[in-house]
Formats: structure tokens, C-alpha cells, sequence
């Protein structure tokens, strides 16, 4: 299932990445934090790398909310290059596979997976919209 997740305590080990609602402050899995598979991140990512150029995978990334607003536009992008119904080979010039086989299990799915990262990114920029009055910064919290 490609989605963010809301609640820590549903968290099964530690291979995810947190997104937090202000700076690091020392602490992971934070109550007011949304997670995200390490696949899921992964679809993602390029927008990160493309706007915050300092972008670390596996670092605490604190993220002021200027850049936040260049996220959402570059995640706004992809949205709408997902929803034009893409030539499923050339996904890879637009999102992320984190592994080797996080593509061809992309693949199986396709048309499923591909209305789940649609309305992940749009749950996502959501959440950011909704943070971003409240916080600064949102952090990321990599492996």
C-alpha cells in the first residue's frame, strides 16, 4: 500500500522515514510526525533533491518552510505528470525506486500504485500546507 502513516505506534521496526513538524529536537518517532516506507520516500525523493540541494537520505534534514513551498510545487508537478496517464517505462525520469526491485513491484500494480502516489502526494502537500502555519521548519528524518 502506498500511503503516509499517521500513527508511530503502528510502526513495525525502524526502517522509515519520520517528517516532522519543527526542528530536530533529539527525539524520533514523534507524536505530531507522519512516516513513510522506505519505498514510498522513495517515489518522492527527487522532489527533495531537486529543491533542497543539501538533501541527505540518511541525515535529519530541517527544512525551512520557503523551501517547503518549492516541494509542494515540484510534488505538484509530478502529481500532474502521474495523473496524465505516463508511459509506465518512463516513470523513472520523474520519481524515485529506492531498490533495485522497488520498480518492477511498481509495475505489478500498476494502475493501483499509480492512484495510491497520486493521492499520497496530495495527502502530503496537505499535511505541509497544514504544518507550515504552525512550524518554521519540517524536518526530515532519514535513515
Amino acid at each position: 500500500m502506498i500511503g503516509i502513516i499517521y500513527d508511530a505506534s503502528t510502526l513495525e521496526d525502524s526502517c522509515y522515514i519520520e517528517v516532522l513538524p519543527d526542528k530536530y529536537k533529539g527525539e524520533c518517532w514523534n507524536a505530531s510526525s507522519i512516516f513513510f516506507t522506505e519505498d514510498n520516500f522513495g517515489y518522492i525523493m527527487p522532489a527533495f533533491e531537486k529543491c533542497y540541494k543539501k538533501f541527505n537520505y540518511y541525515a535529519f534534514n530541517e527544512i525551512d518552510i520557503d523551501t517547503w513551498m518549492l516541494i509542494i510545487m515540484e510534488l505538484e508537478k509530478m502529481k500532474q505528470y502521474l495523473s496524465d496517464n505516463p508511459n509506465p517505462h518512463l516513470l523513472k525520469d520523474v520519481i524515485g525506486f529506492t531498490f533495485a526491485y522497488s520498480e518492477e513491484e511498481f509495475m505489478e500494480n500498476y494502475d493501483t500504485n499509480l492512484m495510491q502516489l497520486i493521492s499520497m502526494i496530495t495527502d502530503f502537500q496537505s499535511w505541509i500546507k497544514e504544518k507550515s502555519v504552525s512550524t518554521k521548519f519540517i524536518s526530515v528524518l532519514g535513515m
